[in-house]
């Protein structure tokens, strides 16, 4: 009787601690952490992304390049991300720069990637020597200031101002003119768009320096509202971020003259666009060339800066250290890129 109940008591504290265990795997499966995976993207044409009224029968493909990132992660992700040497963890304040939240995060690249798509239009109008039309729209939170009081007070970055109590303020200009008629301590209620949302935030100013300026605290940029000539769609809605300037820029420009660019290659690329056509560097230049390595790319097109040659530098170890395919190719203007592209003899297929 006795060997009968220890044998039950055995097999009840095996159900239990294999109901422990599965708890604990649970728990460890459904438990967010506050960090940022980031691994090789995507690679994909960006000729059915952009539409403008031209046809254009294009041999090869320009392929804007992204990195992967995931949110909030499971512990397992976690580890496999640590040992995985094509990705990396990021703390979510480091990923983020210190923004205040996830969301204010997303509305801040989702404001980057339409200002990329709107840099674009005039970068390639102005290389075709085509006008376009620019109207100003609001006035973008872009970075709050460690001395700014408007976080705590219900302003976010990727936050759009349009009224600064009441009045309209859709440009930088605007803003500031009327901030200057006040001083440190008043309070200006500024209201406009938080993504989908409408959102109004009541904050105290500061006195800015340099220049003892009476101000909210926050790095800006203006929204604009480009219009070209020709009926042009963009469809980056599932992207943020600005780093498809480039390669919507050329697309732009290959449809609008009717010119393959591609020469029947398969062109991958990255890089910020600014309206006067100036390439900028972007992050994740690694993952990007994984992914365009992944997809058959046979040139990558680096942005290049010769007094920052960070992107240069990594995409040179990327390609000798993972022994990856694309033939790199510094560029550092719209117009360098359009020559090296022009340049190039048709593929022999």
């Amino acid at each position: 009787m006795a060997s009968t109940n220890r044998l039950g008591i055995r097999r009840y504290r095996t159900a239990l601690l294999i109901g422990f265990l599965f708890l604990l795997f649970l728990f460890a499966y459904l438990k967010p952490w506050p960090y940022m995976l980031y691994g090789p993207g995507s690679a994909e044409s960006v000729h059915p992304r952009v539409e403008t009224g031209h046809k254009l029968d294009e041999k090869g493909a320009l392929l804007f390049t992204t990195v992967s990132t995931y949110s909030n992660p499971n512990i397992f992700s976690i580890i496999y991300a640590r040992l995985n040497p094509r990705m990396e963890v990021k703390s979510q304040e480091e990923a983020t720069g210190g923004v205040t939240n996830i969301k204010a995060y997303r509305n801040l690249l989702s404001w980057m990637r339409d200002s990329s798509e709107a840099n674009a239009l005039m970068a390639a109008y102005k290389v075709m020597n085509k006008p376009i039309d620019v109207k100003q729209e609001g006035v973008i939170v872009y970075a709050l200031l460690p001395e700014s009081k408007a976080r705590e007070n219900g302003l976010q970055e990727g936050d759009i101002i349009t009224h600064a109590d009441g009045k309209e303020t859709k440009t930088v200009k605007e803003l500031s003119g009327y901030l200057s008629g006040k001083k440190p301590g008043d309070k200006v209620t500024v209201s406009g768009t938080r993504g989908e949302e409408k959102f109004e935030a009541t904050v105290p100013l500061i006195k800015m320096n340099p220049g003892n300026r009476t101000g909210i605290g926050f790095q800006n940029d203006t929204v604009l509202k480009v219009t070209p000539s020709d009926p042009v769609k963009f469809d980056f809605a599932d992207t943020g971020g600005p780093s498809a300037g480039l390669m919507m820029t050329l697309e732009i420009v290959a449809q609008l003259t009717g010119e393959d660019l591609t020469r029947g290659f398969r062109i991958a690329g990255t890089g910020t666009i600014s309206a006067d056509g100036t390439v900028g560097l972007i992050g994740g230049i690694n993952y990007k060339l994984m992914a365009a390595d992944r997809e058959n790319a046979d040139y990558f097109l680096v942005p290049y800066n010769e007094k920052n040659k960070a992107n240069w530098t990594l995409a040179e170890k990327t390609v000798k250290d993972l022994k990856l395919s694309p033939k790199l190719v510094k560029v550092s203007t719209l117009q360098e890129a359009l020559d090296f592209l022009k340049g190039l003899a048709p593929k022999k297929t």
